[in-house]
């Protein structure tokens, strides 16, 4: 069975990170999007109303729209920007998640009964070949979750 080494050089920053006035400012290679609590899991029950494609016609609304609700991912793949998340200041265990300007959920913060580990697997790709790109070796740790935000109930109608 192949075997490979995980870098976990960066696990005393990721275990013990510094506060928010202070915290150095992650590198281009590592694009993760963060939460005040460090990245999270996110539990949805019920149906979004989400674009599925990007439009193809290039007109200005066109463009205006596909930057409000899309963006490319490793230069493969267009994802959906689905929500924005706010946070309850009286409660910080409330959550509150928009789905653009038609749905609304509540939702709750609990920790996981046990971490998860986030790991960054290289892909050789062979574009990233021929423009001379260097390649990444071996498995890096990039950060660890340990808490997830659980919306139960369906989405609600904002009026």
């Amino acid at each position: 069975m192949p075997t490979t080494s995980i870098d976990c050089s960066q696990i005393s920053t990721i275990l013990n990170p510094q506060p928010p006035s202070t915290a150095t400012p992650k590198s281009p290679q590592d694009p993760i999007i963060s939460s005040p609590l460090g990245l999270v899991i996110i539990e949805i029950q019920g149906e979004l109303n989400l674009p599925t494609t990007v439009p193809t016609n290039n007109t200005e609304e066109t463009q205006e729209y596909i930057s409000e609700n899309f963006i490319t991912v490793d230069r493969i793949y267009d994802a959906v920007k689905f929500g924005k998340i706010e946070f309850d200041t009286r409660d910080e265990k409330k959550v509150t998640l928009f789905i653009g300007k038609s749905q609304r959920l509540i939702g709750s913060i609990v920790n996981l009964d046990k971490p998860l580990g986030v790991l960054r697997v290289p892909i050789k790709r062979e574009d990233d070949m021929e423009e001379g790109l260097e390649e990444e070796d071996g498995i890096k740790l990039v950060d660890v979750v340990r808490k997830r935000m659980i919306f139960k109930q369906r989405p609600l109608p904002i009026m």
